[in-house]
């Protein structure tokens, strides 16, 4: 592939995850938007194939709930920030360290809230969901871009 090819690609790449990432956020505003409904139904069904998708725990912005939960809009928000910024470049060793600790902490996360050590933050959950997110949209643009670190942990 050509660098040009594999630039385009890159920069391709990068506006879908960047859309996708900002999906919770414009997908409750398109739903009732002539020529537009479509795609919000389709993202929403996309949406309950992953997510409870439980009110109380998604984040409401001027009366508007956002079709996932708050840890899964972090996500989102972390796979769109990681496609936009593509910072740091790593390698595939540490994307996946990174990605590992995220999910560690996540799960961490998840049973401290479960088992009643602490009391439930809605804050925590949108961070794990944005470190989680964060290095797969940076490496997949990074990678499409064959722009990758080739050091190894």
């Amino acid at each position: 592939m050509t660098a040009r090819a594999r630039r385009r690609l890159g920069q391709g790449l990068r506006v879908v995850l960047v859309v996708i990432g900002s999906a919770p956020f414009w997908v409750p505003l398109v739903e009732r938007a002539p020529g537009l409904a479509w795609l919000a139904h389709a993202f929403d069904a996309w949406f309950s194939l992953h997510c409870h998708r439980d009110a109380d725990r998604s984040l409401a912005i001027a009366r508007l709930v956002l079709p996932v939960c708050v840890r899964c809009s972090g996500i989102y928000v972390g796979l769109g920030l990681g496609a936009l910024i593509a910072r740091p470049q790593l390698s595939a060793s540490y994307t996946r360290l990174w990605v590992g600790l995220a999910a560690l902490i996540m799960v961490l996360d998840v049973l401290t809230e479960l088992l009643s050590m602490r009391p439930e933050w809605a804050l925590l959950r949108a961070f794990t969901g944005v470190l989680l997110g964060y290095p797969v949209g940076a490496a997949l643009v990074n990678g499409a871009l064959g722009e990758t670190s080739g050091a190894r942990p």
